[in-house]
């Protein structure tokens, strides 16, 4: 089983960063081969450039964004941690999936529309916030990062989005909820083996 951790958090004190490591070490106990990105380590360049987009368009693609997507394509298991930031990705983020998912490889058009290339991939969102769950279930805004931040991506690209967890009032949380968190998001990977349990 391989498993790509994509990462997006700038502090390397944040509840995203012990996530991110939390889930390395799970799928390391489940004997899963781990890679993690960490874009903000990478300085990964967010900008989809008039260069870049004219190469696309002729077929061509960066020899850095190709690596990203063969790690993309071997990926079984796909997890995204990352803050809300403006009800979205953080920009290094959306950058990310601007030009690693881009057309031709993670999607294409034929005759009946357009048609995701990414199948048999399992993909878990870990989204961290500042509010309430109930500030934001006022609004309707839940079901709408489901949606657009899940669905209109990775299902776009023919992926499964099997689970979308939310963690709210991060800035706020104590060492004990941090752990309860934690430990219920290694909770729905299977086999469930959690460093945090003793």
């Amino acid at each position: 089983m391989k498993h790509l951790i994509i990462f997006a958090h700038p502090s390397t004190n944040s509840f995203s960063y012990k996530l991110k490591d939390a889930l390395k070490a799970d799928s390391i106990k489940k004997g899963w081969e781990c890679t993690i990105r960490d874009l903000y380590e990478m300085k990964f360049d967010p900008v989809l450039w008039p260069s870049e987009l004219a190469q696309l368009k002729k077929g061509e693609t960066d020899e850095s964004i190709k690596k990203e997507q063969e790690l993309v394509k071997a990926a079984d298991i796909i997890s995204v941690v990352y803050p809300l930031w403006w009800a979205g990705f953080p920009a290094i983020l959306k950058g990310y999936i601007d030009r690693v998912l881009a057309y031709g490889f993670a999607y294409k058009a034929d005759e009946n529309g357009i048609v995701g290339q990414l199948g048999n991939k399992k993909v878990y969102l870990f989204t961290s916030m500042g509010n309430t769950l109930e500030q934001y279930e006022q609004k309707g805004l839940l079901e709408a990062f489901k949606k657009i931040q899940g669905g209109e991506v990775f299902e776009f690209c023919g992926m499964e989005v099997k689970n979308h967890q939310f963690f709210p009032e991060i800035p706020s949380a104590s060492n004990e909820i941090i752990e309860q968190h934690i430990n219920e998001a290694l909770s729905i990977f299977e086999p469930k083996v959690s460093p945090l349990a003793n």
